[in-house]
């Protein structure tokens, strides 16, 4: 049971952190709509890039 919630945690982190780490997603400085939604534009972007890649190299 443990070890399920540590891999659940770190996929978690993952998913979170890597758009963070590549760039794409920068981190709000406020909390304003338009730093939100620069995060989240960029969160999504880059998921969005990500599964793209991933589906047209099969």
């Amino acid at each position: 049971m443990k070890i399920v919630t540590i891999i659940i945690l770190i996929v978690v982190a993952l998913v979170l952190l890597l758009p963070i780490l590549a760039g794409r997603a920068p981190i709000p400085e406020n909390v304003t709509a338009q730093e939100i939604g620069k995060f989240g534009g960029g969160f999504m972007g880059y998921w969005i890039d990500a599964l793209k890649t991933t589906f047209s190299s099969l």
